[in-house]
């Protein structure tokens, strides 16, 4: 487990239940979780298989995409899935392989990876050096970059609302925007319209001024929160 991991769940952690609690109940509410997860997962595999089907493709040549229910007739349930990990490392030659990536990065804290992987657009490049530029020594020293902050900021968001799961984001649409850059579609999720920017070779994730802003307002809160226990 990742450094970044490792103390993100740790902050979690003591803010949700006292010392005690958690030692008397990690083991059941961990068990609830995977449950939870398991269920919600299925709810949504299902919703969006069902929406695939009777929706007709895009006409867009970016969202090259694999999808498990292309096949599918429209009135048909979604076969038999066989288990998968939660996210997959799936490379940056699709939208929908950084999608993969971009979860798999978020679930493992890997705040390396997500620097390689994002493109900060122009206002929210210059939104994120200006809060950098208003923090104190010591706030600053936490964040040696804009990309270090955005990417660090991502990881926290992707932990606290965990993306769906593989299998769910495989079957989800991409929309084209321009030439070079198209939008996720999994409407009902935060991560709804998520953009994806081409870069040489690879695709990219765009963080946008408004998911700076959210990076700020969080980032603030949880300074204001850690000031206080001090």
């Amino acid at each position: 487990m990742s450094p970044i991991k490792t103390s993100i769940l740790a902050a979690l952690v003591s803010t949700a239940v006292t010392a005690g609690a958690y030692n008397h109940f990690q083991m059941k509410k961990a068990h609830e979780v995977e449950w939870l997860r398991d269920q919600n997962t299925e709810l949504l595999y299902q919703a969006y298989a069902k929406h695939r089907n009777q929706t007709p493709p895009p006409n867009d040549a970016i969202a090259n995409s694999k999808s498990t229910t292309s096949g599918v007739a429209a009135s048909a349930q979604p076969a038999a899935r066989k288990p998968t990990e939660n996210y997959r490392n799936e490379g940056q030659a699709t939208p929908a392989a950084a999608l993969q990536t971009l979860a798999w990065a978020c679930d493992r804290g890997e705040t390396e990876v997500l620097a390689k992987l994002i493109l900060i657009d122009p206002a929210a490049r210059s939104k994120a050096e200006g809060f950098l530029s208003h923090l104190s020594h010591a706030e600053e020293a936490r964040w040696k970059s804009v990309d270090e902050f955005a990417s660090t900021q991502l990881a926290f968001s992707g932990m606290v609302s965990p993306f769906p799961n593989a299998d769910v984001l495989e079957i989800a649409r991409f929309e084209s925007i321009s030439a070079d850059r198209t939008q996720y579609r999994l409407p009902g999720t935060r991560r709804d319209r998520m953009e994806f920017q081409k870069v040489g070779n690879d695709w990219k994730v765009v963080v946008t001024e408004p998911m700076v802003d959210l990076f700020i307002k969080t980032a603030a809160e949880l300074e204001t929160a850690e000031a206080a226990k001090r």
